[in-house]
C-alpha cells in the first residue's frame, strides 16, 4: 500500500473520531480501563509467577489468536504454571493453535524474544500497552483499521508507514480528548465493534 495522502490522512482522522463520538457511556467506560485491566492481570501474573511483565505479555500476545479473552488468561496463567515446574509444552492444553502454544513456552522459558515493531507493529504495541501502559504505542488492530478507513477501500494489510500514520494519527486524536493512546483505541474498538 502506497503511502497516505494529507487528504486520507485528515479522512482517518475524521472516521476516528466519528466512531469515538458514537460510544455508548457503557462502552466508553469499558474501553477507558481496557488496557489497565490488561495490565493488572499481567502485573498480577508476573508476581505470581515470578516473570517479568514483558514476558507476561509476550506469553498472554503469543495465546490470543483465535481465543476468547478470559480463556487467553486462563492459558497464559497455565503456560506461567508448567513453565514454574518444569513441564513442557504437552503438559498443557490452550485454545489456540498449537504453533501458539509452542512460542508461548519458548517466550516464558526465555529461549524466544518478543516480537519486534519492525516486524510486527500490532504485536510489539499490543505488548507494550498491556504490560506497561506504554503510550508510544498503538494496537492498530483489524477493527481499529476498519474504524480508521471506514467507507474508504480497508486495506488487508498495513504497509509500516501507514501503520505509524495511524498510530501518530490515534495519539493526536486521544491528546484532543485529555486520554491516552491505548485508551482512545480501545474505546473506538469498543464503538466500532458494537455499531
Amino acid at each position: 500500500m502506497k503511502k497516505l495522502s494529507t487528504y486520507k490522512k485528515q479522512k482517518i482522522s475524521e472516521n476516528l473520531e466519528y466512531f469515538f463520538n458514537k460510544v455508548s457511556e457503557d462502552d466508553y467506560n469499558d474501553g477507558l480501563v481496557w488496557y489497565k485491566t490488561a495490565n493488572d492481570i499481567v502485573q498480577n501474573l508476573s508476581k505470581k509467577y515470578n516473570f517479568q511483565p514483558l514476558v507476561v505479555a509476550n506469553v498472554l500476545s503469543a495465546l490470543s489468536p483465535r481465543n476468547k479473552w478470559e480463556r487467553n488468561i486462563f492459558d497464559t496463567e497455565q503456560v506461567l504454571k508448567a513453565v514454574n515446574n518444569g513441564k513442557d509444552h504437552e503438559s498443557v492444553k490452550v485454545c489456540t493453535f498449537n504453533n501458539n502454544k509452542i512460542k508461548a513456552f519458548e517466550l516464558a522459558q526465555g529461549k524466544r524474544e518478543g516480537i519486534e515493531y519492525s516486524n510486527s507493529p500490532k504485536t510489539h504495541s499490543f505488548v507494550r500497552n498491556i504490560a506497561e501502559l506504554n503510550e508510544n504505542f498503538v494496537t492498530v488492530d483489524v477493527w481499529h483499521t476498519r474504524a480508521a478507513f471506514d467507507k474508504m477501500i480497508v486495506p488487508t494489510s498495513l504497509s509500516a508507514s501507514n501503520y505509524d500514520d495511524i498510530r501518530d494519527i490515534t495519539i493526536k486524536n486521544a491528546k484532543k480528548h485529555n486520554i491516552k493512546p491505548f485508551e482512545y483505541q480501545a474505546i473506538v474498538w469498543c464503538s466500532i465493534r458494537n455499531n
